[in-house]
């Protein structure tokens, strides 16, 4: 997810006056209500009081009252009555305030606020959907992967003949030019399928290639229009639900003949169209693994890319200009129990703290033993330093490497000895950790959680002891998947390569963006990447 941006999340017309809606969006139950005045709010759906839903409750002058035990909550999310407590109560219920997100209405789409701080600018919206001489009609399907998968499908050009060889891919045009790309602005990309029969000729590049009036056009951070004609315009937007879990709406808009009755029989028709065409594209992308994607992957990709490159890049800068600092990521922490989700057999950076020393060490044994109590083990050689000091301090914390994590981050932790160095000295950076309640540190730099652990118990294993903690705290850190054992030897550790794999014996440069490969000894400052157009900073020397 980009954090402090308005997302598009639900059709007004399912949001009636009077009605309470429970929805899943970024990965939270929510619920959303209008008041007699029309205004949409929305809010946490679970009550403070018992956990029980207010999406089975009611509404009562304007506040949302849970259906178990009345108590109710005023559109801002405060407590304002407690039936128990009687209604000439003066006590303070703050404890029981629950979580809003801040929602706009425009054009018949209700748009939420997902970020820590308060909306410092408006919704980003195609003016077609506040256009009155046009006529819509909308339709909606769940997706089983993140809305980024369904969000780059829509940018991908070179599908249609494939995936759509029967419906908008007719013509077995497989060749792609460019595509060409073009940013409107900082928040909207633009570009266009200019696809021809191969029989034989170059693709031309991007900057030959040209904007067809077709074309496509992308908003920040999960809005599309197809405009294909100026009188025929698809809109969609994603819905993020989850970590695995999207909704895709599409509206087909039309002013063909301008008399409302006809435009909106065009519209249905429209719809039913483009229902056809994304249930081809649902079932391929549903395929696709991971189920959310990332700028750093282990894709192979190709010139007919570069809007999905683009896309990522995007992506990625927003996320870290909208992320909050360390400090205030660390306040606004809670217990998030979906971090059980991220253990696997996988690997594990084990940290402790005895005196003044910090220390850590790779591990690959962190399972969930029992869930009534929650108890995790974690296994740890009694070689290691860190073995000594959690069986002293009877305490840890363990962050949960992901797919994003570098080699580097293990050799750090994996192939020196804290008896040796000082492994959160001034050659780990300090961005790459953050330290706990509990004043051990984590990391948080290619892992997806962390959890804050307490020894209960101890079982002496020969050459290691198992431990068997109480996690006193747990937190998700990012939704990339898991780094397994598996992963880490296929995808992450470096695969010796002798010198002159080439035939002339020379360095090969892999593009860890693309992976493009660029033979040379020695690569130019200035070189730019063919494929995605990334810099020299983003190639790695393969040849050892």
């Amino acid at each position: 997810m980009i954090k402090n941006q308005w997302y598009a999340v639900l059709s007004s017309n399912k949001l009636k006056e009077g009605r309470i809606i429970g929805a899943k969006r970024f990965g939270q139950d929510l619920v959303f209500f209008r008041s007699d005045k029309g205004e949409v709010s929305i809010m946490t759906s679970l009550c403070a009081h018992r956990g029980a839903s207010l999406a089975k409750g009611c509404l009562t002058d304007g506040n949302i009252a849970c259906p178990f035990h009345g108590i109710q909550y005023d559109p801002s999310g405060k407590c304002v009555h407690v039936p128990s407590e009687g209604i000439a109560s003066e006590q303070d219920f703050s404890r029981f305030n629950l979580k809003t997100y801040p929602a706009r209405e425009i054009g018949g789409i209700i748009f939420a606020w997902y970020g820590e701080k308060e909306p410092n600018h408006e919704p980003d919206y195609f003016d077609v959907i506040t256009d009155n001489s046009f006529t819509h009609d909308h339709t909606e399907d769940t997706w089983n992967v993140h809305y980024s998968r369904v969000i780059e499908n829509q940018l991908d050009v070179s599908h249609l003949a494939f995936v759509h060889h029967n419906t908008i891919g007719r013509g077995n045009k497989k060749l792609c030019n460019g595509p060409k790309v073009v940013w409107l602005d900082d928040n909207t990309m633009q570009t266009s399928a200019n696809n021809e029969v191969d029989t034989g000729q170059t693709p031309k590049s991007s900057d030959e290639s040209i904007i067809k009036s077709t074309n496509l056009t992308f908003k920040f951070p999960n809005m599309w229009l197809n405009h294909v004609a100026d009188k025929i315009q698809i809109l969609a937007f994603f819905i993020p639900v989850d970590d695995e879990n999207a909704i895709i709406a599409l509206r087909f808009y039309n002013k063909i003949t301008g008399f409302k009755p006809v435009d909106k029989l065009i519209a249905w028709m429209g719809s039913r169209a483009n229902k056809i065409v994304e249930r081809q594209d649902k079932r391929i992308v549903e395929t696709q693994l991971p189920k959310a994607t990332s700028t750093r992957m282990n894709e192979k990709l190709v010139a007919a890319d570069l809007p999905i490159v683009e896309y990522r890049s995007k992506r990625a800068k927003f996320q870290q200009s909208g992320s909050t600092s360390k400090k205030e990521e660390k306040a606004m922490h809670e217990m998030n129990t979906k971090a059980m989700y991220k253990l696997s057999y996988g690997l594990f950076v084990c940290t402790a703290v005895r005196g003044d020393k910090r220390n850590g060490c790779i591990i690959n044994t962190a399972v969930q033993v029992a869930s009534d109590p929650n108890r995790i083990s974690i296994a740890i050689n009694k070689a290691n330093y860190t073995h000594d000091m959690v069986k002293e301090t009877g305490k840890c914390n363990i962050s949960v490497i992901s797919k994003d994590a570098k080699f580097d981050l293990f050799k750090h932790f994996g192939f020196q000895s804290g008896k040796d160095v000082d492994k959160f000295g001034s050659d780990f950076p300090t961005s790459s950790y953050e330290t706990a309640e509990n004043g051990i540190p984590y990391i948080t730099e290619g892992t997806n959680a962390y959890f804050s652990l307490k020894v209960e118990k101890e079982v002496d294993l020969g050459s290691h002891t198992l431990f068997i903690c109480e996690p006193t705290f747990m937190t998700v850190l990012s939704d990339t998947s898991s780094c397994t054992y598996e992963y880490y030897q296929s995808d992450i550790k470096p695969k010796p390569q002798p010198v002159g794999t080439t035939p002339k014996g020379e360095t090969i440069w892999k593009c860890l963006i693309c992976g493009y490969e660029y033979v040379g000894e020695d690569l130019p400052d200035d070189f730019i990447c063919p494929i995605c157009k990334h810099g020299k900073d983003d190639f790695e020397k393969m040849i050892r």
